[in-house]
């Protein structure tokens, strides 16, 4: 090969060199496509919460306020039972009058023993010592003439009654009084909800015969039973016309204080991985969730605490997104 031929090879090597040198630097990188993010639609509802009382309904039965057994304080027969069971009486009146004869005697001789022991000691013809015996006879005679006599120590109705003639023994029962008004309604309370519960809050009462009557709380125990670990609570009823009776069962339906809750659709909740119960809430179409007290749930949804005051919750579609994602709200 002559020297012109070599350099025309020379020449052509160099120009291929030159050419893929400069295709290899002047690739550039492909550009990246970036496809657009899908929002997801849900479906929101506005909320506003709203003062709310939760009821707490216990069983619970009537109580008399006042119900005792009228016991002899002596041993003497009934002569005279004016009444029948189940008789109104008021305070005072006799229910069994017992045999009085000897105490009636013995009554009148220590009064005039009495009167002379204190004329005479006027006159000096007594001594002190003298009158104080006089005295303490006759205060004896006369609570022992008094026992004969059992009387209501309060207006009611009348049960369990002695029958005429009866032997009745020192401590037996003459009868049994009870007062229904006013009356005391009484239920239990689970330790769980007692730090709802106080005195004075609204309540209502639904016995079982179907009679309903409103209310409030009167007395919340401080100590709870040691068996059933559940705290006593009461209620008040006045009772005027005596209709409600001692040992009828219902309900004691107790208003707690209200505090500001949102009535959300059943199909708003969701279910957290620990239990808890939470929502999706919208914040300038950003998605947060937060976790919620049921204070009551129904058919249609549930009573809840736990979000502000003011919501956006998502009711629908919640379960496809997750926190700090974009979205688009269809508000209902």
């Amino acid at each position: 090969m002559n020297k012109k031929n070599l350099r025309a090879s020379g020449i052509i090597l160099l120009f291929t060199a030159l050419w893929m040198i400069s295709g290899y630097f002047g690739q550039t990188e492909p550009e990246q496509y970036e496809a657009p993010v899908e929002k997801e639609v849900v479906l929101v509802n506005k909320s506003s919460a709203t003062d709310y009382s939760l009821p707490v309904t216990i069983k619970a039965e009537s109580r008399a306020f006042s119900k005792v057994d009228l016991r002899s304080q002596t041993s003497e027969n009934i002569v005279s039972v004016p009444f029948n069971d189940g008789d109104y009486v008021n305070q005072g009146q006799t229910i069994c009058k017992l045999d009085s004869g000897q105490r009636e005697a013995n009554f009148k001789k220590t009064k005039i023993d009495f009167d002379s022991a204190k004329e005479l000691k006027k006159k000096g013809l007594a001594s002190e010592s003298a009158l104080v015996t006089a005295e303490t006879a006759y205060e004896r005679a006369r609570i022992e003439l008094e026992r004969t006599n059992i009387t209501a120590p309060f207006d009611g109705f009348v049960e369990s009654l002695a029958k005429q003639g009866q032997l009745l023994q020192n401590g037996q029962k003459c009868a049994s009084i009870i007062s229904l008004s006013p009356l005391k309604i009484v239920g239990n309370v689970s330790e769980v909800i007692i730090s709802k519960i106080r005195a004075g809050q609204k309540a209502k009462i639904k016995f079982i015969s179907g009679e309903e009557y409103d209310s409030e709380v009167t007395f919340v125990s401080s100590a709870a039973d040691i068996q059933t670990r559940t705290f006593q609570v009461e209620s008040e009823l006045k009772n005027d016309d005596l209709a409600i009776k001692d040992g009828l069962t219902g309900e004691f339906i107790i208003f707690t204080d209200p505090v500001k809750a949102h009535f959300v659709p059943t199909s708003a909740f969701l279910l957290g991985d620990q239990g808890n119960v939470a929502l999706a809430l919208l914040d300038e179409d950003k998605v947060y969730f937060r976790n919620v007290e049921i204070l009551i749930d129904t058919v249609k949804g549930a009573w809840v605490t736990g979000i502000p005051n003011e919501a956006n919750i998502i009711v629908g579609g919640q379960g496809f997104v997750k926190e700090g994602d974009q979205v688009i709200p269809r508000y209902k």
